[in-house]
């Protein structure tokens, strides 16, 4: 398989579609407590996993919800459990193999992995320079790959999310007329737009 195939076929596993009506109803359909969520897709420890890099990835700030606030991981395995075919669904779950066995798991389990282990994973993958980050690419490597997607998918859902939509990026329910040529700063404050 080329490296291009592979790289289209991991982020179509991950979730990159557009944000259909369904798809949205979907997300806003994880108003789980994330204490008591139990996955339907993925296996107790894979969203402990799961959960745990999201966390890292979209943590908590002083201005705004973390991605563990607005379900995000909830909403990841609902829609691969939902959407995802078998053979996204097998490579989905295969990116999540490759990266639990680069954690340093013991008999414990990865119930007992601190936030350094998880951090360290993820420096090892995603906090690269440039060239190591196109090794990665050719190698085909599967973690990092994983790891991209997870991240990607992660960011669209908590932005696609109805809080962050409508309290954190520029909201307009009713859109006004199109103003080309004008810059983010003057319109919105430099803020993105909401879906």
């Amino acid at each position: 398989m080329h490296r291009r195939e592979l790289l289209k076929r991991i982020g179509l596993s991950f979730g990159y579609a557009v944000a259909t009506p369904s798809i949205l109803s979907l997300l806003k359909s994880c108003k789980t407590e994330p204490e008591i969520w139990t996955p339907k897709l993925l296996s107790i420890d894979e969203g402990i996993v799961v959960k745990n890099l999201i966390d890292i990835m979209l943590p908590k700030t002083k201005e705004t919800s973390g991605a563990l606030e607005v379900n995000v991981p909830e909403f990841l395995d609902l829609f691969a459990s939902k959407v995802y075919d078998q053979e996204q669904t097998s490579e989905f779950l295969n990116g999540l193999s490759s990266i639990i066995k680069e954690l340093p798991i013991t008999d414990l389990g990865v119930s007992v992995l601190k936030t350094e282990d998880y951090d360290a994973l993820l420096s090892k993958y995603l906090k690269i320079n440039k060239e190591q980050r196109i090794l990665f690419e050719e190698e085909e490597n599967a973690v990092f790959l994983s790891l991209v997607g997870l991240r990607d998918f992660s960011v669209w859902a908590y932005k696609t999310s109805e809080q962050i939509g409508e309290n954190v990026l520029a909201y307009d329910p009713i859109p006004g007329s199109q103003i080309g040529c004008i810059s983010l700063e003057d319109t919105t404050g430099g803020k993105a737009w909401s879906l």
